[in-house]
């Protein structure tokens, strides 16, 4: 790990891995980030019936972005602010689909009383007809960048990085960008987060650290590696309760009552509630969770092994 050339700890999804430079480390990720975005967008744009294409979607713009957090010194600016911005807005615009698909999910998955079946088929069917609309703003996006060139602007700034200039030693340099992510993620995750913005800000973080962790990840010993994922990915579970619930609350809060008979709407108040009820509990319980005794005892297992080399 002293040398010039740095082995490549990427996903097995990213086949080929050898010995490498960090200006190549970088481009390559980069490439293959950006390309699995570009696929995830077509298979949004396809059959509507298909909610994980969108989740998938939204992952790969966590994950690209994570390698330009990963790499952010070797990323030329004008560039990599161009593909930020996009990778933002393809995932914003994903959003609501998302949102949609998990709430079809969720009212389908339910087992109501006999005396609710015929409401919950009425209201499959109307977020059934919102789906095409939902999608629309995805489809919108990959239109434009269709137009834009995504392709041929990616190909050029991973040239760019791989033909950059000067870059310090690969063990020094991704020690260095880990510490500073680690940093941080614990600026934010210390000051012990209880409001919605806060915990759902926190989720996020602790995603981009995952995802960069696994580009990262030889300056760290595998033991402790191991460690440090699985409580981020515990952190993100017990998050992701709270947001999957808080979101369908919102969404049912918001939803247009005009026109809806009166028992769709005793079953939607009826739903908003049960949601916005487990959501208060799942944030209750990250709360007693996430303790600063188990903040300080991630943060001080990523400090020792950013002082270990790994084996």
């Amino acid at each position: 790990m002293t040398g010039r050339r740095f082995k490549a700890a990427e996903g097995s999804d990213e086949p080929g891995h050898g010995d490498r430079s960090v200006r190549e480390l970088a481009a390559r990720t980069i490439r293959l980030r950006l390309q699995a975005v570009w696929r995830g967008l077509h298979a949004a744009c396809g059959d509507l019936d298909d909610g994980e294409s969108v989740h998938r979607l939204r992952v790969a713009t966590r994950r690209a972005i994570a390698a330009f957090d990963a790499f952010d010194d070797l990323v030329p600016d004008g560039g990599g602010r161009w593909f930020r911005r996009r990778l933002r807005r393809i995932r914003r615009s994903a959003g609501d689909a998302r949102d949609l698909d998990v709430l079809v999910e969720r009212i389908s998955g339910d087992s109501p009383p006999s005396s609710g079946v015929t409401a919950r088929r009425r209201l499959i069917a109307m977020l059934a007809r919102q789906r095409p609309a939902a999608r629309q703003s995805v489809i919108e996006q990959r239109e434009r960048l269709a137009e834009s060139n995504w392709s041929g602007r990616a190909g050029r700034l991973v040239d760019r990085i791989a033909q950059g200039g000067h870059a310090p030693p690969p063990a020094a340099y991704c020690r260095r960008r880990m510490k500073r992510l680690v940093s941080r993620f614990f600026d934010r995750a210390s000051r012990g987060p209880r409001r919605a913005g806060e915990l759902h800000r926190l989720r996020i973080d602790g995603k981009r650290l995952r995802y960069s962790l696994e580009i990262l990840a030889p300056v760290l010993p595998p033991s402790h590696r191991a460690k440090c994922e699985k409580t981020l990915e515990s952190l993100q579970e017990s998050l992701g309760r709270y947001t999957d619930h808080a979101a369908i609350a919102e969404r049912l809060r918001r939803w247009p009552t005009r026109g809806v008979v009166t028992e769709d709407r005793r079953l939607l108040e009826a739903m908003r509630r049960a949601e916005a009820d487990a959501a208060d509990s799942a944030r209750r319980g990250f709360v007693r969770w996430w303790t600063r005794s188990r903040r300080r005892a991630l943060q001080k297992r990523f400090r020792r092994a950013l002082r270990k080399e790994p084996a």
